[in-house]
């Protein structure tokens, strides 16, 4: 699974869904799509100030959900957002909403797995994506392998994003080690910028997350964008 992180509507509508449409044209899997908000506690300095010019130009969760409702994507679509943006909502009617627009999975960035039961009882049933990381012990790895739907985030970086990814022999370890537990894919993120990275991930893991470097590179224009999707598309059936 190869995909990209964008922050909805931005750096405004039109390229926000154009650079959904080259996703779509080059091939890649997914999309994660940030929903701004003020306290971003995963984000680094540069996703965190885009999230908050989201904010100052308008951009709303219901405004995502409407542009997305607009579009018929062969991506698989995820929402990133945070448990409050969830909590301040209706959340069966949010959960409804996702549903009917094709929405494949959340990921609350704030939630920890344990914690997932929470918002099924508050009446959400779209998947939660779960995550795993570099201080994730063997035993909470185990019980991953009880996921069936969507994928597993595997946070590549003892960190937050837009930091360099460079995985220890430790991380690797338990990388492999949760591929060979899990039914759902294994997927690695922050830290993936460049091709390199990108053949790190698909050599290590099932696939990769670009977030940081997408949203810089959208913000100079499609042209630009696009160029980083050329950069990354089918590297897996190349030899280099």
């Amino acid at each position: 699974m190869r995909g990209f992180y964008l922050i909805g509507n931005y750096p405004d509508k039109d390229s926000f869904i154009g650079a959904l449409r080259l996703i779509e044209k080059y091939g890649f899997d997914f999309v994660e799509i940030g929903i701004p908000f003020s306290d971003p506690v995963a984000d680094g300095p540069f996703l965190a100030k885009r999230a908050q010019l989201a904010i100052e130009r308008g951009v709303t969760l219901e405004g995502i959900i409407k542009t997305l409702g607009t579009l018929k994507l062969s991506l698989r679509v995820y929402l990133m957002t945070y448990a409050n943006i969830i909590l301040s909502r209706n959340v069966f009617n949010l959960n409804r909403t996702l549903k009917d627009i094709g929405i494949e999975g959340v990921i609350v960035a704030d939630l920890p797995n344990r914690m997932h039961w929470f918002l099924r009882k508050m009446g959400l049933d779209v998947p939660i994506v779960h995550f795993a990381t570099p201080e994730s012990r063997f035993w909470e790895l185990d019980e991953l392998k009880r996921v069936e739907r969507g994928f597993i985030y595997f946070i590549s970086i003892r960190g937050i994003t837009g930091s360099s990814m460079n995985l220890d022999e430790e991380t690797k370890e338990k990388l492999n080690y949760l591929k060979g537990k899990t039914k759902v894919p294994v997927v690695l993120g922050f830290g993936v910028k460049k091709l390199d990275d990108a053949k790190v991930a698909l050599a290590l893991a099932d696939g990769y997350v670009v977030g940081t470097e997408a949203v810089r590179r959208l913000e100079e224009g499609l042209d630009s964008f696009e160029g980083l999707l050329k950069e990354l598309v089918d590297i897996e059936n190349k030899n280099y």
